[in-house]
């Protein structure tokens, strides 16, 4: 595999090209062009693809659309371009497995195949939702982190400092990504689990110095975290990130290979956002050397990712890395419903079903689209995290006509979701245990 300095040679020696031509005349129509020549289809009658076929063709597909259309670095206006044979010997090389926490903590993520029903996969739950006060915070991951089942957590938001909030890419940024770091190992700690691993990074921090400051190992994240590098929408990959993968890669860190494809952007509908996503995952190892994939495809005006055109793909890029590359993934939903309601629990079980039996670990969602403050449930999230390990005991084939059922419980709803609770409003805040009744009904 091309060593890392000559990954980041890529971004200065490439192709010059403006940003909108690289879209316009490069990107929209190589996409448009391996979706054709690959006959990728999403049949619309269906949720779940079972047609491995398919599945091999959009990975194709994908290989096809990096080695011919490249990625894009905006500060230099290059195209980052890739043989196919370097594609493919990143496939070959990616690693199948991530090793994350400390002492009796310390767990192992792997790759999972589609229709794999003897293993159990990895549980991930919480969100980088913001928070409004630092005991809810610390409450919050304390609970979590607390639930055997979980492996490891995505802490929440939080920028207080003095009473307001710190400005992004402000000297007040990097103090509150520490704080958070702090805040969050304490209600680790308070958990009785003080070696549970977190995975998404800091979502507080804006810029790759308050990352690299939050990484001080007295008090930061560890290297067996989870440290998160973001493509962004599409194929570009910044002088941001490239910074990170620097920085990570020296200090032998677990990277969080990350990517938000856009439904109704420059990636198109189902098609496309299946090509895209698989796409990002085989570049998460080429030009990030990651460990790990965050897989988020999102629709760009709804701002949630359950939407049966998403499912669909976002199973089928688990899928497609799943049987040929083993890359470890995650899928993080955008969810439209509120924490405690049954639109929140239907949106999500349809999606456990898609993802988990594609090839997927599990990963609780975020409620609310993820922007209602204070709306990480953690009892939410231990409920999802279970019907993900039961959807791990399903094929495709046997979770297809579930998820067809669960579908129209919430489908109607997707453009005015159904208002949640809050921590606060769930839980007395004393004994931090259930208190509201209604929640319990729900």
């Amino acid at each position: 595999m091309i060593d890392l300095i000559e990954v980041f040679e890529r971004a200065e020696s490439g192709p010059l090209i403006a940003e909108t031509d690289y879209y316009m005349k490069r990107y929209v129509p190589k996409l448009s062009e391996v979706i054709a020549r690959h006959k990728v289809k999403w049949d619309k009658a269906t949720i779940i693809n079972t047609d491995d076929a398919l599945t091999d063709a959009v990975f194709e597909a994908a290989v096809d659309l990096i080695a011919e259309g490249g990625a894009y670095c905006p500060e230099t206006n290059r195209v980052m371009e890739f043989t196919r044979e370097e594609i493919v010997t990143a496939c070959a090389q990616c690693p199948t497995a991530a090793t994350f926490g400390e002492g009796r903590e310390r767990k192992t993520m792997h790759g999972r195949r589609p229709d794999t029903t003897d293993d159990r996969p990895w549980v991930h739950v919480g969100g980088g939702i913001y928070t409004t006060d630092e005991q809810v915070y610390m409450d919050t991951v304390e609970k979590m982190a607390s639930f055997d089942i979980v492996d490891s957590v995505s802490v929440p938001s939080i920028l207080h400092l003095r009473g307001k909030d710190a400005r992004v890419r402000s000297p007040q940024e990097i103090l509150a990504a520490c704080k958070t770091v702090r805040l969050a190992r304490e209600g680790i700690r308070r958990s009785g689990r003080a070696g549970v691993p977190i995975i998404n990074g800091i979502s507080a921090a804006s810029q790759p110095a308050s990352m690299f400051a939050a990484s001080y190992p007295d008090f930061g994240l560890r290297s067996s975290d989870g440290f998160l590098i973001d493509f962004l929408s599409e194929m570009v990959v910044g002088y941001e990130a490239l910074q990170k993968v620097a920085f990570y890669n020296s200090i032998s860190a677990n990277i969080g290979s990350t990517s938000t494809p856009l439904f109704g952007g420059y990636a198109g509908g189902a098609e496309g956002i299946a090509v895209q996503a698989t796409a990002y995952m085989i570049m998460g190892n080429l030009i990030f050397r990651g460990s790990y994939h965050y897989n988020a495809p999102l629709h760009s005006k709804l701002h949630l990712s359950s939407t049966r055109p998403l499912i669909w793909a976002i199973a089928m890029s688990n899928a497609a890395v799943g049987r040929n590359m083993g890359y470890p993934m995650v899928n993080l939903p955008y969810l439209g419903g509120g924490s405690g309601t049954k639109q929140y629990h239907y949106e999500m079980a349809c999606y456990m079903l898609a993802v988990v039996t594609s090839g997927g670990n599990v990963f609780s969602g975020h409620p609310a689209m993820a922007v209602q403050s204070d709306s990480l449930v953690p009892d939410d999230h231990k409920f999802h995290a279970e019907i993900g390990l039961a959807a791990a005991k399903l094929t495709r084939a046997q979770a297809e006509p579930l998820a067809q059922k669960l579908f129209p419980l919430f489908g109607d709803k997707l453009k005015d979701p159904d208002k949640g609770l809050t921590f606060q409003e769930v839980y007395d805040m004393k004994t931090k245990q259930i208190a509201n009744a209604d929640y319990q009904k729900a």
